[in-house]
């Protein structure tokens, strides 16, 4: 059977500081990203009278979401993500992936670590934490 795995690369993800978001602007340098995905509570609904654990899912949590990105002073949506994580800022983001399909949520911007090492580049590490639910959209 055909696989219908699609490639990373060109992957877009774009961010909005507007509510509701109308537009997106890029994000640049991103090498890496992991997320949408979450999970949920187990509530646990036992009583005297069952014979087994019985459990119910409690309230979606869509987690956290995370970017790397080659740290560029020049780049705005760099300078704005880490502006919203100063001011605390709801932020939108759309990932758009090569097949088109995308994932839209509101996010708050937790963390903005810059790194580096002999030899090497520097980076940001950006991570979000996802409020609310994520709207998958597949391919049109």
């Amino acid at each position: 059977m055909a696989s219908n795995a699609i490639r990373t690369q060109k992957t877009t993800i774009g961010y909005s500081i507007v509510t509701p978001p109308t537009t997106y602007s890029p994000l640049g340098e991103i090498i890496s990203f992991d997320g949408p995905g979450g999970k949920a509570s187990i509530i646990d609904i036992t009583n005297l009278a069952s014979d087994a654990k019985e459990k119910l899912p409690g309230l979606p949590d869509e987690g956290s979401f995370s970017l790397v990105c080659n740290y560029s002073g020049d780049d705005a949506g760099q300078a704005a993500l880490s502006a919203a994580r100063m001011n605390q800022t709801l932020t939108h983001f759309k990932v758009t992936f090569t097949d088109a399909s995308t994932a839209v949520f509101a996010a708050y911007v937790m963390e903005y670590k810059i790194s580096g090492k002999a030899d090497s580049k520097v980076e940001v590490a950006i991570t979000m934490e996802i409020t609310g639910a994520v709207d998958w959209t597949a391919t049109p």
